[in-house]
């Protein structure tokens, strides 16, 4: 039974490891890139990667996210919310299978919704730093997997006539994230 065990073991460490290679430098990877965990702002987006050479590259993200509210089964409003990032990456370690990459990130982003008077401006704005990872499969080079870990400041203004509300959102976050290169 132990001889089995170790036997699948072994093909399976073939299978995922062996002649595996990162998706080609110079190709764009588009996909998804979401934020789960710590951060209190957990968004989902739609992303694109592009490695200039092994060791830097970038990303662009677009970030949706809604929020609605009811009170005694009467809808109180919805809320949206618009995000924008970018990423500089840069991998002082690049492996045959695997990229381990540090970073910088910002972003710009709006919220409205029906509760929110057209005279009220809410603006958002974030910078992270972060670091992270890609790794590729032997039978599937072209699609990369991605986690970051890192800590977003959110800084949030909330601006009407005769008064002004800014409120600071920071906190560490875990991203995950999926690529397929073109």
């Amino acid at each position: 039974m132990k001889m089995t065990k170790a036997l699948v073991a072994a093909g399976l460490a073939v299978m995922l490891g062996a002649g595996t290679a990162m998706a080609e430098d110079g190709k764009i990877g588009l996909g998804y890139q979401g934020i789960f965990g710590g951060d209190p702002l957990n968004l989902n987006g739609v992303s694109a990667r592009y490695w200039f050479n092994k060791n830097v590259g970038g990303e662009l993200n677009v970030f949706y996210g809604a929020v609605g509210a009811s009170h005694n089964s009467v809808d109180a409003g919805n809320a949206d919310l618009f995000l924008g990032t970018a990423k500089v990456l840069y991998a002082p370690v690049v492996k045959q299978n695997s990229k381990f990459y540090v970073g910088l990130e910002g972003g710009y982003g709006s919220v409205s919704g029906d509760w929110i008077p057209s005279s009220v401006d809410v603006t958002l704005w974030t910078v992270t730093p972060f670091m992270g990872a890609e790794y590729s499969f032997a039978g599937l080079p072209e699609l990369g997997l991605n986690f970051e870990v890192g800590y977003r400041m959110h800084h949030v203004d909330t601006s009407w006539p005769g008064s002004d509300l800014n409120v600071h959102v920071n906190g560490t976050f875990v991203s995950l994230g999926a690529h397929y290169y073109l």
